[in-house]
């Protein structure tokens, strides 16, 4: 039986994330997995119970408030972690070719840090656009028209 060809797509922002394959001469996109990041959308002071703490400046009098940066932003790096061990998983024993990655540019920053410390062995491709509440044929239209490589003579081209 012959193995299948196949390109792997993900559309993901910081709260969902769209697992797409792609199977050798065909055109249209089928959805693998979807993840959603629940934090995303939640406020960021139901996100941690406490008050951030105060600091107290005695010699001007004024106060300052210390804590973390941004609790969403520590939800979407978390979610991007998962997103990118999800990648990993998927591309080990299958035949991807190719891995293409279209996300929000923020995010798509999150997800390149964290793919950096896995070495991964298909070429990659980073589109920075937010798709992943439009259709699949939209999604499509952002990949290029020819996503085969040829072969001529035993090179690819």
């Amino acid at each position: 039986m012959a193995v299948t060809q196949k390109i792997m797509l993900v559309a993901a922002d910081r709260g969902h994330a769209r697992f797409f394959s792609i199977a050798h001469n065909q055109e249209e996109l089928q959805e693998l997995n979807d993840l959603v990041n629940a934090d995303a959308r939640r406020p960021a002071n139901s996100l941690a119970s406490d008050r951030q703490g105060r600091s107290l400046n005695r010699e001007r009098g004024s106060r300052a408030a210390l804590g973390r940066d941004n609790l969403q932003n520590d939800s979407a790096r978390r979610f991007a972690h998962r997103v990118a061990t999800l990648i990993v998983g998927k591309l080990l024993g299958r035949s991807i070719i190719r891995l293409f990655i279209i996300a929000d540019p923020e995010f798509l920053g999150m997800l390149r840090s964290e793919l950096r410390t896995h070495k991964l062995t298909v070429p990659l491709r980073f589109i920075a656009k937010n798709v992943t509440r439009t259709s699949n044929e939209r999604i499509r239209s952002y990949l290029p028209k020819r996503l085969w490589p040829r072969r001529i003579m035993d090179v690819e081209v």
